[in-house]
């Protein structure tokens, strides 16, 4: 994404974690805030005044403060827009119109820009006036209500899979209108439109397709999947495991390995569907015979027979783990101070590329300010 320039006006965590995807993979990140910053900014936990939010989804870019609500900002906004390529938002719907930039606005600005919007409920509809955050619409979306343990409550799931997921289609979108205009010459695209909503909606799309059409309402069932078994956690000598079969054919294979071979021609357990309806039987005896022995012997005789399985790895495990280096699954950047600071890198960036630091509050705003052609009298009064 060299050479494409994204004008960012998001704040939190949506639209961030959107333009940081972007940035990763080389674009030129310019996040707009106002004077006071974005509000992420002051979510703890803060090392060294930083917060670990903010620092974590606002890296690879530059930051510029304007004030929107004045002239000026205004149009150092405008001036920004008629150089880029991508503008990111997720604003409450209305909010950009009554800034003075709706879609007419932008058009006239620069009719090449690609824009896009997320916002919990969409531009329109009956919905979009409605606040939002990730475990509203977590519960909206029905996705709490197949989520935690086995005939429990609905519960969130645990991380912002709303706002995350939502980033994730804006920046797959981002990238077609990218590749439209670019390389098929259409222009003019309208803006995309994100709802948290919507993208919740089609994670689950297993959930659907069985009700949709079977008539099957999903419900919370911990870790079990809906459709497969073993496919869950297992108790051993000394800590749970995970077995994951995805078909019968590993069936027979499984039994031999773990030493249970009588269970290949057992009637209760030959298919999936009778696995399934025999699940609870098939979890005890699988329970009792796999506390015989630690969670290490199993996992060993398993890997070599290529049966999918794991441990249970913690956040602080995978961390410290050889494997994460192996994989290269976090980025260091220099924070204030010329302190590392560690954060998870974007798996589809080059694996070359060095991330920077998020930006100090209007960090770049003169070198910004400079490049759209203001003069050193008109920058020293835009400096809020």
């Amino acid at each position: 994404m060299k050479n494409i320039r994204v004008v960012d006006l998001t704040s939190v965590l949506s639209g961030p974690f959107c333009t940081w995807l972007l940035g990763s993979l080389g674009a030129d990140v310019i996040k707009v805030e106002s004077p006071a910053g974005d509000l992420a900014r002051t979510t703890p936990p803060h090392v060294d005044d930083v917060s670990l939010y903010f620092a974590s989804l606002n890296r690879n870019k530059r930051s510029i403060a304007l004030d929107l609500k004045s002239k000026g900002g205004k149009e150092a906004l405008r001036r920004l827009l008629k150089t880029a390529d991508v503008f990111v938002e997720n604003m409450r719907p209305g909010v950009r119109d009554r800034l003075g930039f709706g879609n007419d606005e932008l058009k006239r600005v620069n009719p090449d820009l690609i824009v896009a919007s997320i916002s919990g409920f969409g531009q329109s509809g009956s919905l979009s006036a409605r606040p939002a955050y990730d475990i509203v619409v977590q519960a909206m979306s029905g996705m709490m209500s197949i989520n935690g343990p086995l005939g429990g409550p609905a519960t969130r799931v645990g991380f912002s899979v709303g706002d995350i997921s939502a980033a994730l289609f804006a920046t797959i979108g981002i990238l077609q209108r990218l590749y439209e205009r670019d390389a098929m010459g259409k222009k003019s695209q309208e803006p995309l439109d994100v709802s948290m909503l919507g993208c919740q909606w089609v994670c689950l799309e297993n959930a659907f397709a069985r009700y949709l059409n079977a008539g099957i309402v999903a419900g919370p069932i911990g870790s079990r999947h809906p459709s497969m078994t073993p496919f869950e956690p297992y108790p051993t000598a000394d800590g749970d495991i995970v077995i994951g079969l995805g078909s019968s054919k590993d069936w027979p294979k499984f039994c031999e390995t773990i030493g249970l071979p009588e269970l290949t021609d057992d009637p209760r357990f030959v298919g999936d569907e009778a696995r399934l309806e025999n699940r609870d039987v098939l979890d005890d005896i699988l329970g009792d015979h796999f506390r015989k022995a630690p969670a290490s012997h199993w996992l060993d005789i398993m890997i070599a027979a290529s049966i999918p399985c794991s441990a249970i790895e913690t956040v602080e495990s995978i961390a410290n783990s050889p494997v994460s280096g192996e994989y290269k699954a976090f980025s260091t950047v220099l924070g204030s101070g010329a302190k590392e600071m560690r954060f998870a890198r974007n798996p589809v960036a080059e694996p070359d590329h060095e991330e920077t630091a998020a930006p100090t509050l209007g960090q770049h705003t003169a070198e910004i300010l400079s490049e759209l052609g203001y003069d050193a009298d008109d920058i020293q009064r835009m400096i809020p």
